[in-house]
């Protein structure tokens, strides 16, 4: 079906051209990235296993192990200015970015988009603003909510969107199942994919009582509440399960981000009309997605996941260790004996005392050999050694050490210091290349999330910065006053578990480093410290300070900063964008 010429989205033509392009992208993840195996995979993570099967469960032993390895456990983005003159916006974007990555729950997005890569290949992400289910700033303005718009309630006000990450007036970036992701056929990678489209199931309810949503009067609920498919990857029917309708009000909606229109238009594959078309006020550089993947694909955009590279061995493993099972049930100790033997000396052989006699009556030509015989088999030591190749083949394929896994790496011998640091610095290069990837992943976002705030925060907002003399200052701001092109910087290095000990001892070299620096300002430093002790309250060790920016009251407009910038510059002129 060639493509519409007219993007009148009254046009059924057009509406038979996007659904025919959803079914194209939906074959082009079940040719290529083989999504009906994901099942199989996500089964195994969760440890379900048939029959009589003994796992080693290394799927889950891998991803719990890379996850932590991977992520950051503290994410945190240094911005710089790329122009003379901008470094007061950057302190004040990299003191935005820095609060939105904990204000809107970024951590815990980021570790499922590695889980979701290691299971699936690929890890999408949305990017949004105030509304889960699509900003638009047309509607009503609520004051009290700050630059939010209406779209998360409906007309009596009630929510009806319910994910607490996505807050009014903030950015938000959640992770998206790759089971309801889908890119044109063809696609390689995001950045050059016309569109995208994800699946979202919602309640009949709120789709009609959603704001956004039009053409919802003869709007069915044809799927179960149970989410299930068919073997074409569409949702199940309800008839299949012959639930009551009241259990049936599930509708699956498409979501539709296109570059070339810069709109966003939504749709099910079982009604007549489309359910949205509007400006994709989120489209403002690039589409508002991002994909994490670490095993790229040369030709395709569904990568390689983890798990596919070692299922086999999963499988080999698990038959092993059932083999061994077997073989030890085979290897209990068994006895033949004579029929006649009495049975209270048989049940003397078959107690557990170690110095049990039992006596028998062989006669002048019997055999006590005939009388009892012992029958005991053994487990193939091959079967250790053969599950020891296994793991060595999943180790060389993912790139992991045993030391990595968090247990002691076997040897046969010593190995002198600098060989130990060989072998984990050539461990280390694979796991170093997902940590950069990551990184990569989180300055992209960060970006996103910036973009967003320069085009939507119109009302004036305040924000703590320490200025160029090292005291604390309150400025008042807009997106369109930060606005501006910035560097990102974020630090992929190697991290280790902290406790609250090295924490302090940490803190406490810093101090007395940072005693010795000319302008250093201790007393942020000492309330700092002081939050690791629960019986000091860090806001009580120093009196507030008076004078202008130095409190929320008595906020400085962001000119006013701006020009006490310049003057710190004139004294410390190596001074950096950073808060």
């Amino acid at each position: 079906m060639s493509t519409p010429t007219s993007y009148d989205t009254t046009s059924k033509s057009a509406l038979d051209w996007w659904k025919g392009e959803i079914r194209s992208g939906l074959r082009y993840r079940s040719i290529f990235g083989k999504d009906k195996d994901w099942r199989a995979y996500k089964t195994m993570y969760r440890g379900f296993w048939a029959g009589e099967t003994v796992p080693v469960n290394i799927v889950y032993a891998l991803g719990r192990s890379i996850i932590p390895q991977v992520y950051f456990r503290n994410p945190r983005v240094y911005i710089g200015a790329k122009k003379p003159g901008f470094t007061p916006h950057a302190m004040i974007v990299e003191r935005i970015a820095n609060h939105l990555i904990k204000e809107t729950g970024l951590k815990y997005e980021l570790k499922s988009n590695i889980l979701d890569s290691y299971l699936c290949g690929v890890g999408p992400g949305i990017l949004g603003y105030d509304s889960e289910y699509g900003f638009n700033p047309s509607f009503t303005v609520d004051s009290k909510l700050q630059d939010s718009g209406l779209t998360s309630f409906n007309k009596e006000g009630e929510k009806i969107e319910y994910t607490d990450n996505v807050k009014p007036g903030l950015p938000w970036y959640l992770r998206c199942n790759p089971e309801d992701f889908i890119v044109p056929w063809g696609t390689h990678k995001i950045e050059n994919a016309r569109w995208f489209a994800f699946r979202k199931m919602r309640p009949l309810q709120d789709i009609k009582e959603s704001p956004i949503y039009s053409n919802t009067s003869n709007l069915t609920a044809p799927f179960h509440n149970k989410l299930d498919r068919n073997d074409d990857g569409e949702m199940a029917p309800r008839a299949k399960y012959g639930e009551k309708d009241s259990d049936c009000d599930w509708c699956e909606i498409w979501e539709i981000h296109d570059k070339r229109t810069r709109r966003v238009y939504a749709l099910t594959l079982d009604h007549d009309k489309f359910l949205r078309d509007d400006i994709d006020y989120l489209q403002i550089e690039d589409l508002p997605v991002r994909v994490l993947g670490f095993n790229e694909d040369p030709d395709y955009f569904w990568w390689t996941s983890d798990v596919r590279l070692i299922q086999v061995q999963q499988l080999e493993l698990n038959d092993i260790r059932t083999m061994a099972k077997k073989h030890r049930r085979v290897g209990l100790l068994k006895m033949i004996v004579d029929k006649n033997m009495d049975k209270d000396e048989l049940a003397k052989l078959l107690d557990g005392n170690p110095k049990a006699v039992a006596r028998i009556d062989i006669g002048t030509q019997g055999d006590i050999r005939k009388t009892v015989a012992l029958l005991q088999s053994h487990v193939p030591p091959d079967l250790t050694i053969a599950a020891r190749e296994v793991r060595e083949d999943v180790r060389e394929t993912i790139g992991f050490s045993r030391n990595q896994m968090g247990s002691f790496e076997e040897s046969s011998g010593r190995r002198t210091a600098h060989e130990a640091e060989i072998v984990r610095a050539a461990s280390l290069i694979r796991i170093d290349e997902r940590r950069d990837i990551m990184a990569d992943h989180l300055e992209s976002i960060m970006r996103g999330y910036n973009h967003i705030i320069f085009d939507n925060w119109s009302d004036t907002r305040i924000v703590d910065i320490v200025g160029p003399d090292g005291a604390r200052y309150w400025v008042k701001f807009t997106g369109e006053e930060i606005k501006g092109d910035f560097a990102y910087t974020i630090n992929p290095e190697e991290q280790t578990p902290q406790s609250q000990q090295t924490r302090s001892m940490e803190a406490e070299k810093f101090m007395q480093i940072g005693a010795t620096i000319p302008g250093m300002d201790m007393a942020y430093i000492m309330k700092q410290w002081a939050r690791q002790f629960d019986w000091v309250d860090p806001a009580l060790l120093f009196p507030q300070q008076e004078g202008a920016g130095r409190s929320p009251e008595k906020a400085l407009s962001f000119g006013d900063f701006q020009a006490k910038m310049g003057q710190g510059q004139s004294q410390y002129p190596d001074l950096g964008g950073g808060a």
